[in-house]
């Protein structure tokens, strides 16, 4: 049930609070607060949302020649609270009752004593809650897990943003930070109180999002991995001997891309799980046909890839306690060379060659044909992955 304007005159703010106007518009659903304040009535993110406002205000307005109920109508308010000053102009009340029920848009009077910053806690408290937001988290929290699943309108969105000081079209990069053990909620921490960037960040599954605030001379790759860099610095002197990936993804310039620069930095911060390379960390730009391999709107054709050749040798292993996985991975890791991988895994080099030619008469997979050699490496970085793919499995991607 949504939450509207007839359960939000049930608050507390709102004993003796006075309906002057549009008891037709009660059952308006209510999906945010705005604090209205200056000229500007054609804000983004008013949709459904109650204005906070003054009688001064209201009377500055209406001396300027402006129709302040006809303005909240074209944004599709749900509503509109006035706060009572010490001289009430009822003349302009009497406007504004006519205006308003005609329009279907409650106003409500309240009292002169009423504390506005309890009735904007209140209500973006019951906002959320009626949303399915996990109060025993932040604002911070709850609006980055909205903006990866983009599980809400995105005007909505948009003024959850606000809430924040983030501008609409604010460039936001995302950067996912993975421990080796379980610092997250410390790496979290530093990243939001004690780094000298302005960003936002949540915990997951033991990783780090950090939503980075990105000046215009900051968006290039090589500005963003030295801003990385900086970051891994840091937080290896915050925890001494932990080690850290850190994937980071394209910058976004309206919030409500983020998703996009999320799953960039997911498919980073796999390539540099994955990686056996010196450098931990990751941009999106420097994955090359990886990007194509870590997409997670592929990861079921990929997945499937998996399950016709890994699965199926994986599966035989496991019903037969024979190895020939574990030669397949040696094989690639010694740049598919039979000598080497003989000398890696301490058998005869014929003995290799056998268990290769057996692998084809078995399954069908020749690792000498060049096409048969790249489905399979292909799909043995799809097995390593899959485990990544299941912990970010986002909402509205496929």
């Amino acid at each position: 049930m949504p939450f509207t304007i007839r359960k939000m005159l049930a608050l507390p703010p709102f004993h003796g609070a006075e309906l002057v106007a549009g008891a037709s518009g009660l059952n308006n659903p209510i999906s945010g607060i705005s604090i209205t304040e200056s000229e500007d009535l054609d804000q983004k993110g008013m949709r459904n949302s109650v204005l906070l406002t003054s009688v001064f205000y209201v009377v500055k307005l209406s001396d300027q020649g402006v129709d302040f109920v006809k303005r909240c109508r074209e944004q599709h308010s749900a509503g509109i609270v006035i706060k009572q000053g010490k001289n009430t102009d009822f003349f302009l009340l009497d406007h504004l009752r006519k205006e308003a029920d005609a329009a279907g848009i409650p106003v409500i009077m309240l009292k002169n004593q009423v504390d506005l910053s309890k009735v904007i806690r209140l209500v973006t408290y019951e906002v959320f809650r009626n949303e399915g937001y996990d109060l025993r988290r932040t604002i911070v929290e709850n609006l980055i897990q909205e903006l990866i699943a983009m599980s809400q309108d995105p005007a909505v969105l948009l003024r959850r943003g606000s809430m924040l000081e983030l501008q609409p079209e604010e460039t936001i990069c995302v950067m996912l930070i993975q421990p080796a053990h379980k610092h997250a909620a410390e790496v979290r921490n530093f990243c939001q109180n004690q780094w000298d960037h302005r960003c936002f960040a949540d915990t997951k599954n033991n990783r780090v999002t950090v939503a980075l605030c990105v000046r215009e001379d900051e968006k290039s790759p090589e500005s963003l991995t030295r801003i990385a860099e900086n970051l891994l610095e840091n937080l290896e002197l915050w925890i001494p001997g932990e080690q850290f990936h850190i994937g980071i993804g394209r910058p976004c310039n309206i919030l409500t891309d983020f998703q996009h620069s999320f799953l960039d930095a997911a498919c980073a911060l796999s390539y540099s799980l994955l990686t056996r390379e010196e450098s931990t960390i990751r941009h999106f730009t420097d994955l090359g046909v990886y990007r194509i391999l870590f997409d997670y709107k592929n990861r079921q054709d990929l997945f499937k890839l998996y399950r016709d050749t890994v699965g199926v040798i994986e599966d035989y292993d496991r019903n037969h306690g024979t190895e020939y996985m574990k030669l397949v991975r040696c094989f690639f890791q010694e740049g598919e060379s039979v000598q080497r991988t003989a000398r890696s895994m301490q058998i005869n080099h014929h003995t290799v060659t056998g268990r290769l030619n057996r692998i084809r008469s078995l399954f069908g997979i020749d690792l000498f044909d060049e096409h048969d050699r790249v489905d399979l490496y292909v799909s043995i970085i799809a097995a390593d992955s899959q485990d990544l793919w299941e912990t970010y499995k986002v909402a509205k991607t496929d």
